[in-house]
């Protein structure tokens, strides 16, 4: 029972309460202090809230959780803004490893240290001649590899680029440079071996706890299927302490159908999302694919990972089935290109309602798709702890293009259900900071905000990862909103973030994470 606080329910009906009682994992009880200790005080466990604000508890709803969780005991390059500092941390890092071992980690930015050229399998080799190396960039499409790991997935000058891929060659020797973008990336990463299940499930453990202390109960991952085994087995062993919505690639496409498996099928903790396609790459690696040419070049569209036509495809195919799709759009053209697939597809329907397909970050949208996205009912599910990240490439590449960049604003008002999410590991896992980009629209160390129009209000933010969170993996009528009959999941405050001021957003603490009536984080 949790009495005398400001409860921000996020339900319309009853948007402000006092207290809050649980029993086993569902609300019982919302309303004032007096009526909910109306149900008697010795049958429950009582917390003094002393005036604190609660709010249910936030799901991110784009995560590379694994990933977030392995790269806790990886080489970290994120934010070293200088290259030889990038070569003294791998070097530092390979180290302590075992002779031949895999060197994996990422991270590393081009666009803050002086270009990708700088990036080569020499400067590798030089640092690790005993072991194979593979760096993901901080966007995840390019990887940054030595000799021996070309090597090992037989990468040389005579390899044709994959199908929506491109390994970077010498312009003199058409030696591999060491650079691979897009699924080229794959030629690689199918020769490094996971690793082992215990040390795997040790580290989602770690990141769970860094999750909970920031406020999150669920995430929607889109990671690769290890890692829904893995949610599976914390979730039988009883340590799971985050509910997971899993977004399985298309190669996982055929066995989810053969499982007769639907969107939003399975338990409390852990379902399935649906499956996930990508159209394009991304800003940072300037392989998001475009109407018009990056600023700067004269044909550089992008890559086209997959075709408008096989995305209409395998969305007709995935709805068959009843299984929803989120397809990874960050270019203007990646997204209408999408949009067109959802449209082109048939729109069967799932038991309880139509399919909620999604478009995943939504970087850049011409200003004529904002209205489909309300018309198809597709979910534009973006990321805005991205917008403060990459003002300044947006800039540099977009141009002018810049004023459609992560349209927040543009998409509520036009009736689109839009949901937020982090990107982890690629940018922080804390949501407060994503709530603070989405309302400031401008850097920490800022005042001035970037294309201030687009700015959301506090509680469309942080609508956009309660209520539209849980709608979006067809949980609505089991959490996102403190409401009776459902699942117990709400976070206690530090401070008032619907009063203190925008500002002060990323100060704010979560002293209790509760999911499902148990207390999982406790500051």
């Amino acid at each position: 029972m949790l009495l005398n606080g400001n409860v921000y329910t996020m339900d319309p009906r009853l948007p402000m309460a006092e207290a809050v009682a649980i029993e086993g994992s569902k609300i019982i009880a919302v309303g004032k202090t007096s009526d909910v200790e109306n149900l008697g005080r010795k049958n429950f466990r009582v917390i003094d809230l002393k005036g604190k604000p609660v709010i249910p508890g936030l799901t991110d709803c784009h995560t590379h959780f694994l990933s977030f969780a392995h790269g806790l005991r990886r080489v970290n390059l994120h934010g070293v803004s200088s290259f030889g500092e990038i070569l003294s941390t791998i070097e530092a890092f390979a180290a302590k490893l075992k002779d031949d071992e895999w060197l994996v980690g990422g991270g590393w930015d081009k666009n803050i240290v002086g270009g990708e050229s700088l990036f080569s399998r020499q400067a590798l080799d030089k640092l690790c001649p005993g072991h194979p190396v593979a760096l993901q960039s901080k966007d995840h499409h390019v990887l940054w590899v030595n000799s021996k790991a070309l090597e090992l997935a037989g990468i040389d000058k005579t390899t044709n680029d994959p199908r929506g891929g491109m390994i970077e060659k010498d312009r003199n020797t058409g030696e591999p440079t060491g650079i691979l973008k897009e699924k080229a990336c794959n030629l690689v990463w199918e020769k490094i071996p996971p690793p082992p299940a215990d040390a795997s499930k040790k580290s989602l453990r770690q990141a769970m706890r860094i999750a909970n202390s920031s406020g999150l109960t669920g995430i929607q991952n889109h990671d690769d299927p290890r890692a829904h085994e893995l949610f599976a087995q914390l979730e039988s062993d009883g340590v799971l302490t985050l509910r997971v919505s899993s977004w399985l690639p298309k190669e996982e496409l055929d066995s989810a159908m053969d499982s007769g498996m639907m969107s939003g099928q399975g338990s409390d903790n852990l379902k399935l999302g649906g499956a996930k396609f990508y159209c394009d790459g991304s800003l940072g690696s300037q392989t998001a694919l475009m109407f018009e040419p990056f600023e700067g070049s004269k044909d550089n569209y992008g890559i086209e990972a997959t075709s408008e036509e096989e995305l209409t495809e395998m969305v007709a195919k995935a709805s068959r089935a009843g299984i929803g799709t989120a397809i990874h759009a960050i270019g203007d053209r990646a997204v209408h290109q999408s949009l067109n697939s959802i449209e082109k597809s048939v729109q069967q329907r799932r038991e309880g309602g139509r399919l909620r397909h999604r478009i995943e970050h939504v970087q850049l949208l011409h200003p004529d798709d904002a209205e489909r996205f309300r018309k198809l009912g597709v979910v534009a599910s973006v990321q805005p702890v991205h917008t403060p990240a990459d003002i300044d490439i947006a800039e540099k590449y977009w141009g002018k293009r810049s004023k459609y960049a992560y349209a927040f604003k543009t998409l509520l008002d036009s009736g689109a259900r839009v949901v937020f999410g982090s990107d982890a590991p690629i940018e922080t896992i804390d949501p407060w900071m994503g709530i603070h980009a989405a309302v400031t629209r401008h850097r920490i160390e800022e005042k001035e905000s970037w294309y201030p129009e687009e700015k959301v209000s506090l509680a469309d933010a942080i609508s956009a990862f309660t209520r539209w969170a849980s709608y979006a993996s067809y949980e609505e009528n089991l959490k996102g909103s403190i409401e009776v009959g459902k699942l117990a999941d709400m976070i206690v405050l530090s401070q008032d973030v619907f009063k203190t001021d925008p500002e002060d957003i990323p100060d704010t603490k979560v002293e209790c994470t509760i999911l499902g009536g148990r207390i999982v984080h406790q500051s």
